[in-house]
């Protein structure tokens, strides 16, 4: 004779397995986080543009630099500026390194770059600089949690590595979150350039 299980019982069951499902879908503390020791699957996460009327400013801050400068925001304006989020223990912030640099040669005088430490101690973070030979300096780790506030949500800290381009104006016009590679970065920093040389709808020669 087969035992039958209550419906009750059967219910809770589903209800549970239903609860557990979506906790893990949406909380995950054991996932790795974009740029963790795990990587990321994909060679680019998300990609996301962002037209002038639909841009929003960073606040202003000021934060120390790895070689003992201070950077104000407002030497980020005045031409546009790749801000690449990262630490020396992130797996694919290593793997980008390489096209990070090749593409802030590419458009040295045109473009700036900054990198935004986070997670490191300085003596780390400054060695990885060394390893990949990078041209721009980096906001020292300890004024990393501030100045990623100074995005207003276009940089934080459970998304390592990701890079914004800010247009001449400081305004956020685009976002890589996970690893970015030089073809795509350097669509990006051109269509932005493009759009900082364009005259405007009905200007006059």
């Amino acid at each position: 004779m087969n035992a039958r299980i209550p419906r009750g019982a059967v219910v809770g069951v589903l209800l549970v397995a239903a609860l557990v499902a979506a906790w893990m879908l949406f909380v995950r503390p054991d996932a790795p986080e974009s740029g963790s020791a795990g990587g990321s699957p994909n060679a680019t996460d998300v990609v996301q543009q962002y037209e002038p009327g639909d841009r929003r400013s960073i606040t202003a801050f000021i934060a120390s630099l790895l070689d003992g400068t201070e950077l104000n925001s407002e030497d980020l304006l005045g031409r546009p500026t790749v801000v690449n989020l990262w630490g020396s223990w992130c797996v694919p912030c290593r793997d980008e390194a390489p096209d990070l640099v090749r593409v802030a040669r590419d458009f040295e005088g045109r473009v700036r770059f900054l990198g935004l430490n986070v997670r490191d101690s300085p003596d780390a973070a400054r060695a990885f600089e060394r390893a990949f030979e990078v041209p721009y300096q980096s906001v020292h780790p300890d004024d990393s949690a501030r100045t990623i506030l100074a995005f207003n949500g276009a940089l934080t800290a459970a998304a390592i590595p990701t890079t914004v381009v800010l247009d001449s104006e400081g305004r956020v016009a685009a976002r890589v979150v996970g690893q970015v590679d030089a073809t795509t970065l350097r669509g990006l920093i051109t269509d932005v350039l493009d759009q900082t040389t364009r005259p405007a709808a009905g200007a006059r020669d």
